[in-house]
């Protein structure tokens, strides 16, 4: 196995990316890319995040997380990388006044190149020599299945139709009290099943903090939630994201979906990838 402190010297370069999203304007993406001689990440800011101000908080915590790690010393470690952005974080939430209001929050998935790791944070998928490490979180399976059910059941009794559905905003579908109300377990270290993490301005516990190892990998591919899974190529996850939307537009069949595929959309929702060949 190759010495962890040389990986700081192995060269790598971007395969493939793509940072899009499925909103009406680049202006309302939440999902940042950021790749650096050092470290690479994909980072997905919270729809359901509190707003700062006029601005959405999904984007302000992406944000934040984005320059932590654009400042990120080489040899940070994972924990230097998640207080890091706790901190900027909080500073750029300021004094947050609601604890009801859920704080602005992202999610991430970063490679080090000097500590050959992979770090995730979240939901974000990840990929490393062609084992899979998808992203999700039960509180989400819940209220995903809630939401899937309810649709399903309207559509039999014809109280809704498949162009109404396909209308219907992130935050005004059916499991909406419970995202309004989920970050009761944010960062709440505990076992409870529904307990979860994400940089959000408070300490995330070991807990939620996962790093995997990636000192002798060839290839690593990070994506947002956008996609389905990890894909291996873009095109991969490309044509499956196609699939879905051509064949399950509102995401209650064939897949338990968040949100539909708005008319005229190619994707759901922020969509993100990342493809790196090291060595």
């Amino acid at each position: 196995m190759e010495d962890p402190m040389t990986a700081a010297h192995r060269p790598f370069r971007v395969i493939e990316s793509l940072c899009a999203t499925g909103k009406d304007s680049e202006m309302k993406k939440e999902d940042r890319l950021i790749v650096t001689e050092d470290f690479a990440a994909v980072i997905d800011g919270a729809t359901s995040s509190g707003p700062i101000g006029d601005r959405p908080g999904g984007i302000v915590a992406a944000e934040a997380v984005e320059q932590t790690v654009k400042d990120l010393p080489p040899d940070a470690s994972v924990r230097d990388f998640v207080d890091r952005a706790t901190a900027s974080i909080a500073t750029a939430i300021g004094n947050w006044p609601d604890p009801t209001i859920m704080r602005p929050s992202a999610v991430a998935a970063v490679w080090s190149r000097a500590r050959g790791e992979v770090w995730r944070v979240g939901d974000c998928h990840v990929r490393i020599d062609g084992r899979d490490y998808p992203g999700g979180k039960e509180i989400d399976r819940v209220g995903y299945e809630f939401r899937c059910a309810v649709i399903r059941a309207r559509l039999r009794l014809g109280l809704t139709s498949l162009e109404a559905e396909r209308r219907v905003s992130t935050m005004e579908q059916p499991f909406r009290p419970l995202v309004l109300a989920q970050h009761a377990f944010l960062n709440l270290d505990s076992d409870d099943p529904l307990a979860y993490g994400a940089l959000a301005g408070t300490f995330v516990p070991d807990r939620f903090v996962e790093v995997f190892s990636a000192t002798d990998a060839r290839e690593i591919v990070l994506a947002s939630d956008g996609f389905l899974a990890p894909a291996a190529t873009l095109a991969d996850g490309l044509a499956e994201i196609t699939r879905i939307r051509e064949n399950d537009p509102l995401m209650v069949e064939l897949v338990m979906g968040s949100r539909p595929f708005m008319p005229g959309r190619d994707y759901f929702d922020d969509t993100t990838y990342l493809r790196i060949a090291v060595g």
